[in-house]
């Protein structure tokens, strides 16, 4: 049909089908700036490729794309948890968000390990930062949990602005520049009026 509606089976229950499986058959859907609108009533829509690849938005154009972001509740998955499966989620220098509006974000990975910037690459990590009041927790007291804090060269500044700092080891050893390199070790020692108990 040229210039023309094209409908099928727009009345009454049916089943349609496009296409067949048959050997290199192929099955192309086209529109012009018109859009292309799937809708299932309250039905499920899949897409399969068997063993071939699904690309969505995958030619060279600028294009912005929405997955689940319509007005009402929306749960979505995104990857598999199947076996050896992977998923990558990337941006190029714009950066890439992650927000809960007022819920919990949760990172875990089982008995793999979590990395946060642990590439070779030159980086500034914030936790925490924000103007907002936070409470920042770093580490486990289960069982024989461990934590390491360390730094380069570049030194290992804790400050409290006006709080109090608490440094505790329950029954454990506490020690400070207890290795065996030679060291200058200041205590109290700043401009200001210092009480050292």
């Amino acid at each position: 049909t040229v210039g023309g509606a094209v409908t099928l089976a727009t009345t009454g229950a049916s089943v349609n089908t496009i296409g067949n499986s048959t050997g290199a058959t192929s099955v192309t859907v086209t529109s012009g700036s018109g859009g292309i609108a799937l809708t299932a009533t309250n039905a499920a829509i899949t897409a399969n490729s068997g063993t071939g690849t699904i690309g969505v938005s995958a030619d060279a154009t600028n294009t912005t794309v929405n997955i689940g972001t319509g007005a009402g509740v929306k749960t979505v998955t995104l990857g598999s948890t199947n076996t050896s499966s992977t998923t990558t989620v990337q941006s190029g220098s714009v950066g890439i968000n992650v927000t809960a509006t007022n819920g919990a974000i949760t990172v875990a990975s089982g008995t793999g390990t979590v990395g946060i910037s642990a590439d070779a690459a030159a980086t500034t990590v914030n936790v925490g930062t924000g103007a907002g009041v936070k409470g920042v927790t770093l580490g486990s007291t289960n069982t024989t949990s461990a934590t390491t804090v360390q730094s380069g060269s570049g030194a290992l500044n804790v400050t409290a602005t006006g709080g109090a700092l608490t440094i505790n080891s329950g029954v454990g050893a506490l020690s400070i520049s207890n290795d065996a390199s030679a060291t200058t070790l200041t205590i109290g020692t700043g401009a200001a009026a210092k009480t050292v108990t």
